[in-house]
């Protein structure tokens, strides 16, 4: 499910109204239940941050969920439902203790430019024989690979690049400048959360390899998944973007979002590990036009 109008491309990543109801039948609203959706969302970038803080008409774009109760009335969800974070994602809302009896009909509405791929209903199960298996990296290696180009799809699908078409130019006029990690293996900084982070500029790819054969023997009945789990920030070199065009300064967990680049990083014991890799410098890259 798309939305059915977008705003002016000034406001990308916003859109009109829109919602679904959804149908489940029966509630079964004593039952864990669990509310799984799956989507993507188009990042407006600052730009359309800054241009929706000007007019307010614009409704708050969150996704908002709502149940229709016994007397015909549609009222909200104690839950944040929250959003996709960028390319295709899933979000669980646990319902749990959140609808009354009685209740019929969810309906979900946003003025994101969401768009939804999946929605289902599911009831949570507490597995006690799941077993969860980490597994760090047997190698991680930063190097330069270049750009892909995106397929050419419709609008309703994000970006996707083609990893086998690659190109040395970057197709944007800003890449941020300041010191990066240097290439070459990279595992010491990705082994802890621990505030020691690789910092990679446009262009860049890290490889990650993990050996199969470190992995228990599944249990005869079970199946295995496997979940990719990563830590990190990404910074946005959009034009209304404080500080957008440098690298600098380093991101670190528990910082307040709206402070950044206001307060001190404080010191933390992995900085030596840092300031031992972020030794290759990156310049600010900016096209031009080609001399008649």
């Amino acid at each position: 499910m798309s939305p059915h109008r977008l705003r002016v491309p000034q406001l990308r990543g916003l859109a009109e109204p829109h919602g679904v109801v959804l149908d489940f039948g029966p509630l079964a609203v004593g039952k864990p239940l669990v509310l799984a959706l799956t989507g993507w969302l188009r990042f407006g970038g600052g730009m359309a941050n800054v241009g929706a803080s000007h007019d307010p008409e614009l409704p708050f774009p969150f996704p908002r969920l709502e149940v229709e109760t016994a007397r015909d009335e549609w009222q909200p969800v104690d839950v944040v439902a929250g959003a996709p974070s960028g390319k295709t994602k899933s979000i669980l809302i646990d319902l749990n203790g959140k609808l009354s009896e009685g209740s019929r009909r969810l309906r979900l509405t946003t003025a994101f430019e969401i768009h939804w791929d999946r929605i289902a209903l599911f009831e949570r199960r507490l597995a006690g024989d799941t077993r969860i298996t980490l597994m760090a990296p047997d190698t991680a290696d930063l190097h330069w690979r270049g750009f892909s180009e995106f397929a050419d799809l419709p609008w309703t699908f994000p970006l996707t690049p083609v990893y086998e078409k690659v190109s040395p130019l970057a197709p944007w006029t800003i890449t941020p400048v300041g010191w990066c990690t240097r290439y070459g293996a990279v595992g010491e900084l990705l082994a802890h959360e621990d505030n020691a982070v690789v910092i990679l500029n446009g262009g860049d790819e890290l490889t990650l390899e993990f050996a199969a054969d470190r992995l228990p023997a599944t249990p005869a009945g079970q199946v295995r998944n496997f979940f990719l789990y990563t830590v990190g920030w990404d910074k946005d070199a959009d034009f209304h973007v404080e500080l957008g065009w440098k690298v600098e300064p380093w991101p670190w967990h528990g910082m307040a979002d709206q402070l950044y680049g206001k307060e001190p990083r404080p010191a933390f014991a992995s900085d030596p590990l840092m300031r031992r890799y972020t030794t290759r410098w990156v310049a600010q890259h900016t096209l031009r036009r080609p001399t008649p």
